[in-house]
Parts: C-alpha cells; structure tokens; sequence
C-alpha cells in the first residue's frame, strides 16, 4: 500500500511539472489558412518563437525570439493581388516607416530588415495543406524557397533561412496572429 501511495505520489508531481512547464509559454490565438491571409498587424510565430529584429534600423538581422507580443514583434503584412498573382510584402510595424523584411543578398545568412521595396522584400505565403493555422512563406527573391527557422547555434537566439519547402516539417510552418 505505501510503495502504491509513493508511486502516485510521484506521477502526480511528475504530471505537475509538465503541466507547469507548458503553461509557461505564451498561448495564443493563430488566424485560420482556410481564406487567403488578409492584410494587417500580425506576429509572425514559429513554435513559439517569433520574428523579432535586433533593433528598428535598417541593415539589422532578423532572429527568432521567445514570443511575448512585444511592440518589436509586430509584422504588417500587406497583400497584393495583381490578375491572378497573390504577392505579400511584410514591414515592421511601429514608427519608424519602411523597414521590410528581406532575406540577406547571401542565401545563408538570416534575413535582415531594410529601406528598398522591390522583388527582394516580395513573398507568397500559402496554406500548409493539413493545418488550419500553418503557412508557408516562400521568397519570390529565392524563386519560391521556404522561411524556415534554422539554429546556428544552440547558444544564440535562432536564425531564419530559405531553403526548398518541407511543408511537414515544423520549422517551415508559420502562423500568424492577429494584434
């Protein structure tokens, strides 16, 4: 009887502490992939981590950080449609006006933020197919290669790169909730 009264002590502490560890992170809400993404203010989140320059300058790198909604979080994302092409483009939100998401002109490096509009700062961004929340954000700069988070080094906070999509695969997939 005691040895069966330890043994549920110990799955229920064990049970405690995941649950405690779980509700750590942030919950949100992700806006649904079963429309087109509308134009707006979003985090941009990748389990759990979220797209987050180093400072609201141009030429600073984009990095994946914890997410907690900070104003430095804050994507505004703009669709444009032309015939049958969806593009997107996505800027910082905030005061400083005109500083674009753009991969870095070296492929392997993490994207950067910066002032030139143009094919560089241009995205589709597609629903994963077996999701209701994930999306694909593929470069028309990298003819369609995928965002994905990628880490450098375990030490660091986690980088971004484009590579061919792997649509099953969790560092591909993005979601996008709403201010």
């Amino acid at each position: 009887m005691k040895k069966a009264s330890l043994l549920l002590a110990f799955f229920f502490a064990l049970f405690s502490c995941q649950t405690l560890q779980q509700g750590q992170g942030m919950s949100y809400s992700a806006v649904s992939n079963d429309v087109p993404l509308a134009s707006g203010t979003y985090y941009i989140v990748n389990n759990g981590l979220a797209l987050e320059p180093n400072n609201a300058m141009p030429g600073q790198n984009v990095f994946l950080k914890p997410f907690n909604k900070s104003g430095m979080q804050k994507w505004i994302v703009t669709k444009k449609v032309s015939g049958k092409t969806v593009n997107y483009t996505i800027r910082l939100a905030g005061e400083t006006d005109g500083l674009w998401f753009q991969g870095y002109p070296v492929k392997d490096h993490t994207p950067i933020i910066g002032t030139a509009a143009g094919a560089n700062v241009s995205y589709k961004i597609v629903p994963v197919p077996d999701s209701k929340t994930a999306w694909l954000i593929k470069s028309n700069r990298y003819n369609g290669d995928a965002m994905q988070s990628f880490v450098f080094n375990s030490e660091l906070s986690n980088e971004i790169r484009f590579n061919p999509a792997e649509p099953e695969n969790s560092k591909f997939r993005w979601e996008f909730v709403k201010e």
